[in-house]
């Protein structure tokens, strides 16, 4: 700043003063300017600088001054900060109304257990592998439906895929949110879809890890797979959003 009291704006210079006046942008027009008794600043003008400009009480040029860079780095991340605060704000406000009316549409407890099923497939320990026969592993659903154990690289986790089974699986996920908006009368057995595929699921492991691990089993008497506690959190999720299939869909 220039230290007196005239009032100031930010401006940016369009145009350098040589032979003729300089120009400067500020207020949403342009206006000529020279540097001999308005300069502040000791670096010499430069296109593109940002400077703030002083104005007496008739709107004339008084003083220019250069913005530091540092200062002028600070408040265009204030600014984007600013923005980024309010678009963050609006997002969430859109999202939250979107949730509201799905809630609305599903049920709560419908679209509740729709979020646990969700979590529970791609993230909970369904099963794990002990140590022994391979190092020990810990999978997800998503994971077994995609994992032969018949095969080492697949069931040391490196090597698995997702197979006809696992896309099934995404879409039966998704279709208890399309339920609500699909208006014919099976719409609501779609709520079962998730727990149809968990049946599904949990038959093709066990025949995959009982022709694996069955001779293991039958020596060692025990078989180095077993279920964990996240199968468990799925099924019963699934189990809750499926009994929104016994409900009629809306008129």
């Amino acid at each position: 700043m220039n230290g007196d009291s005239s009032p100031t704006v930010r401006g940016t210079i369009v145009k350098v003063p040589d032979a003729n006046p300089g120009l400067l942008f500020f207020n949403g027009q342009q206006k000529p300017f020279t540097v001999e008794g308005v300069w502040k600043s000791p670096v010499a003008p430069a296109p593109n600088m940002t400077v703030d400009v002083a104005l007496d009480g008739a709107g004339a040029i008084t003083g220019l001054t250069v913005v530091d860079s540092n200062q002028l780095n600070k408040e265009r991340m204030a600014q984007l900060s600013g923005v980024a605060q309010e678009r963050g704000k609006e997002a969430a406000k859109l999202a939250q109304q979107g949730v509201g009316a799905l809630a609305a549409r599903m049920g709560t407890v419908a679209l509740a257990s729709a979020v646990v099923v969700w979590i529970a497939w791609f993230f909970l320990p369904a099963a794990n592998l002990a140590g022994g026969f391979v190092a020990g592993q810990s999978y997800t659903f998503w994971n077994l439906l995609g994992t032969d154990f018949n095969n080492i690289a697949q069931a040391l986790g490196t090597g698995s895929s997702v197979g006809l089974l696992g896309m099934i699986g995404v879409v039966a996920l998704i279709a208890p949110f399309a339920a609500p908006f699909i208006r014919t009368p099976w719409s609501h057995y779609l709520y079962a879809a998730p727990l149809a595929i968990v049946i599904l699921g949990w038959l093709a492991i066990y025949m995959n890890e009982n022709k694996a691990f069955g001779d293991v089993a039958k020596l060692a008497g025990s078989s180095p797979f077993s279920f964990s506690w996240g199968l468990y959190v799925l099924a019963l999720a699934a189990l809750v959003l499926a009994s929104g299939a016994l409900k009629k869909p809306a008129a």
